[in-house]
C-alpha cells in the first residue's frame, strides 16, 4: 500500500517526533538520575496489519502505558516495555515490577514522558493538547495494538512515529510511539508550515 503522506511530510513528522522524544528522554533522565539516549525517530505510514507487525512480534507479552490525547489533536501516546525493560524501569525508581506499586510507577513514568513529548509538540505547533490519565496494560503486543489502532484510527492507514529510549548501561530500551488519527495529521503539518 502506497503511503498517503509524501516523503517531505514524513521528514517533517520525523523532526516533530525527534523534538518530542528528545524532550521525553530528558524528562526520564531527570527522573532516574541517569543518561538516557533516544534513537532517530522513524515515521511509518502503514496499513493496520502492517503497523501492528512493524511494532514487533504480535505474540510478545509487553507492558504498555497508554495515554489518550485530546484537544486540537486526537492521538495516542504509547510507552511499550518488554519484560526486561519493565523490570529495569521499576528497579530504577525503587519499586518491584508486576505489583500494584510497580504498575503505578510505570503509569507515572509514561505520564511524565507523554506529557513532556506533548509539551514540546504544543510549543512547536501551538496546538492545545490534553492527556487523560494513563492506563497500564499487560498483554500480547499484537492484541493490544490491534484494539488501540482500530479504536483510534481508520482502516486505511496508520501513522506511527516511533523512537526508542535507552538508559545508559541498563537493560531498559522502551519504545515510545505517538499515533495521531489520520484527520489530525494535516493540522500538525499545517502548524509547522506544510499545508496538505
Amino acid at each position: 500500500m502506497a503511503s498517503i503522506y509524501t516523503e517531505v511530510e514524513l521528514d517533517a513528522l520525523r523532526e516533530v517526533a525527534n523534538i518530542g522524544s528528545s524532550t521525553a528522554a530528558t524528562a526520564l533522565s531527570r527522573l532516574i538520575g541517569m543518561p538516557v539516549e533516544v534513537s532517530t525517530p522513524v515515521a511509518h505510514a502503514l496499513g493496520l496489519a502492517d503497523a501492528i507487525e512493524e511494532a514487533g512480534p504480535g505474540e510478545l507479552i509487553v507492558t504498555m502505558v497508554i495515554l489518550p490525547v485530546s484537544g486540537d489533536v486526537e492521538a495516542l501516546v504509547l510507552l511499550v516495555l518488554r519484560p526486561k525493560s519493565e523490570a529495569t524501569a521499576c528497579r530504577l525508581v525503587g519499586v518491584e515490577a508486576d505489583t500494584d506499586v510497580g504498575r503505578s510507577a510505570l503509569a507515572e513514568i509514561g505520564n511524565i514522558l507523554g506529557s513532556s513529548y506533548l509539551g514540546a509538540l504544543a510549543t512547536l505547533t501551538g496546538l492545545k493538547l490534553e492527556t487523560s490519565p494513563p492506563e497500564v496494560v499487560k498483554d500480547m503486543l499484537g492484541a493490544v495494538l490491534a484494539s488501540l489502532l482500530v479504536a483510534n484510527g481508520d482502516d486505511e492507514q496508520v501513522l506511527l512515529l516511533e523512537s526508542s529510549l535507552s538508559v545508559a548501561d541498563q537493560e531498559c530500551t522502551p519504545s515510545f510511539l505517538f499515533v495521531p488519527t489520520k484527520g489530525c495529521v494535516g493540522d500538525i503539518l499545517a502548524r509547522i508550515g506544510l499545508p496538505t
